[in-house]
């Protein structure tokens, strides 16, 4: 980790919360400028965000959208040196509603790529989008 790169926790916690403020901002100042951005499909159709430009364009959609919801980290995990996974779960007026997460990959300490999902931690272990968690 360099002087200027955050630690992933923080990373992770920052990213959650510029998404809960709908600061595009945010979110780019945490973002590589070549980074892809796949979220989910709760507020309408599937698409792929690139670059800042493309962060900014989600955040206008999240916002033009109207969907109010929230997410909160439930856990970041360290998948590989690049690679993070946060779970977390959507709150809708503060309860929660589905457990989610999103699996980052790093470069330069930000996130250059990311895909969300609205499913458990179990479900992405059965489907190889999370490795098993390691048993001591």
């Amino acid at each position: 980790m360099t002087k200027e790169e955050l630690p992933v926790d923080e990373l992770a916690e920052r990213f959650v919360d510029a998404f809960n403020r709908r600061d595009a901002d945010g979110l780019v100042a945490l973002a590589h400028p070549q980074v892809e951005f796949v979220p989910t499909i709760l507020v309408g159709q599937r698409a792929v965000y690139q670059g800042h430009d493309g962060m900014r364009r989600w955040v206008a959609d999240l916002v033009a959208s109207g969907a109010v919801h929230q997410v909160r980290v439930r856990e970041v995990r360290q998948l590989a040196n690049d690679r993070i996974a946060l779970l977390t779960e959507v709150l809708i007026e503060g309860d929660v509603t589905s457990p989610s997460a999103m699996v980052a990959v790093l470069r330069e300490g930000l996130i250059v790529h990311a895909k969300a999902y609205l499913s458990d931690e179990r479900t992405l272990i059965r489907v190889g989008v999370l490795p098993p968690r390691e048993t001591a």
